[in-house]
């Protein structure tokens, strides 16, 4: 195989399988390695009486380094408000040999808990006794159930996305149906869980909904057009990579890595699962300062958006200047090809060809690519193609890659001609067939003669 022909293969295949490969890597990372033994770093607790909660901490430095952070209280009656109040995770009173937790920020860390505190109970000749102040709605058994809702409202806004860079419609369009997709998720979610005793019935749970489906969908379609074809990698990286395992909804917070700890404040599924505990289980505590973090990603995702219709408007004031120059000068002009090959709407969205959703049933598309004698990409090359009557359907050039695409063909044989600089015209006569993306490569050789070529199956005139 020719240098070039391998070159470019190389570079399909990495375009194809970054991807993929991203998601295997990153779950082994951010999934398997901090999943896999967990462990408590700095977990807040606090005991009654000073000289007591001394002893433990000594204790638990020598068993458990940097496992726990004791802290005293006064009495029973602060170690129970401690914990309901959410500024530790447990109290432990040793006159008692009595353990005061909640149940509602996760079951594992209950068991990890009684594991490090029922040696220190037997010291004192007592068996340690649990006290639950939080517990769980009677559906939510493993205390889970809370967060697999939340995963549907974290992960189906990005796909939504995804699928909008390819819908038919207006930017308005869009956001519009971001904003219906968060409303009836929403519900479908909190009446799904309400339904299963998952959740205790109040409507402050869909406003919480709402602004993480909304935070996470405005901020990943702002993000398409300064990142483009990473888009895929950069929205699971933050929203699933990153959000999981920060979010102490599967793993108690305090039981990961000190990295994730401080990724959960920032995150918006973390602050999703604090807004809805602290509704649901603690009176409202906390909960305030994590729907404003939720409210801060729509804002976030709503200037970037703004941002980039702003920026689409110049850039097309500048396409339009380049093409009124090169009109005068009878020339292509090559940057507003470009972007007419990128598909950017009126937001500065630009659709990524590899991202593309199956074509409707009624649509004929042509695409193909343009290369040389030696196999290698022939960018900024002209594709014309005219209907049956002569009259010109389109017009581009083809992208850095050598590629072109033509959307919405007439149900009627068309005239495709492709030409460069130095080289002799290659032309070819098809007809589309609809729902298909029909294939159409060009070969222009100034040695030999330019041709096309077309896989088997492509209907021709």
């Amino acid at each position: 195989m020719p240098k070039e022909e391998l070159k470019s293969l190389a570079r399909k295949l990495v375009s194809t399988l970054w991807f993929p490969m991203f998601f295997v890597v990153g779950f082994m990372v951010f999934y398997l390695i901090p999943f896999h033994a967990p462990a408590p770093h700095d977990v807040p607790v606090a005991v009654v009486g000073d000289r007591a909660a001394a002893g433990i901490q000594v204790s638990f430095d020598n068993s458990v380094p940097d496992g726990y952070d004791i802290s005293s209280v006064p009495d029973e009656g602060a170690a129970r408000q401690a914990v309901r109040d959410r500024d530790v995770v447990a109290a432990y009173d040793p006159s008692a040999g009595e353990m005061f937790y909640a149940s509602a920020n996760g079951r594992m860390a209950v068991q990890m808990l009684r594991q490090s505190f029922a040696p220190v109970a037997a010291q004192s000749g007592q068996q340690l006794t649990l006290t639950d102040l939080a517990a769980t709605a009677p559906g939510d058994v493993m205390g889970t159930g809370l967060f697999y809702c939340l995963m549907a409202m974290n992960i189906a806004p990005y796909v939504l996305v995804m699928m909008l860079l390819r819908a038919e419609l207006t930017t308005r369009q869009k956001l519009g149906s971001m904003v219906g997709f968060g409303v009836v998720s929403s519900l479908i979610c909190y009446f799904t869980a309400l339904s299963l005793d998952v959740i205790y019935n109040d409507p402050l749970l869909l406003l919480v909904g709402f602004l993480l489906t909304q935070g996470i969908a405005w901020t990943a379609y702002g993000l398409v057009p300064i990142v483009k074809q990473f888009i895929p990698g950069v929205a699971i990286g933050l929203f699933v990579l990153l959000s999981l395992p920060s979010s102490g909804g599967a793993i108690p917070l305090h039981f990961v890595h000190p990295i994730f700890q401080s990724l959960h404040h920032v995150m918006p599924l973390g602050n999703a699962v604090d807004a809805m505990r602290g509704i649901l289980y603690f009176d409202g505590t906390g909960a305030l300062r994590s729907t404003l973090v939720l409210c801060a990603w729509f804002v976030l995702g709503a200037a970037l958006v703004t941002f980039n219709h702003f920026r689409a408007k110049r850039l097309a004031a500048a396409r339009a200047s380049e093409r009124d120059a090169a009109e005068q000068r009878d020339e292509p002009a090559g940057r507003e090809a470009q972007a007419e090959y990128e598909h950017e709407d009126d937001s500065g969205v630009t659709v990524d060809p590899a991202l593309e959703a199956p074509e409707p049933v009624h649509r004929r598309t042509l695409a193909g690519a343009v290369t040389d004698g030696s196999g290698a990409a022939v960018p900024g090359a002209s594709v014309t193609v005219t209907d049956g009557r002569g009259v010109q359907i389109a017009r581009m050039l083809t992208s850095p890659e050598g590629e072109y695409r033509v959307h919405d063909l007439p149900d009627e044989p068309v005239t495709v001609v492709a030409s460069a600089v130095g080289v002799e015209p290659a032309v070819d006569r098809l007809r589309a067939r609809a729902g298909r993306v029909e294939r159409c490569d060009f070969l222009l050789d100034d040695e030999s003669e330019s041709r096309s070529v077309r896989p088997a199956g492509v209907a021709g005139a």
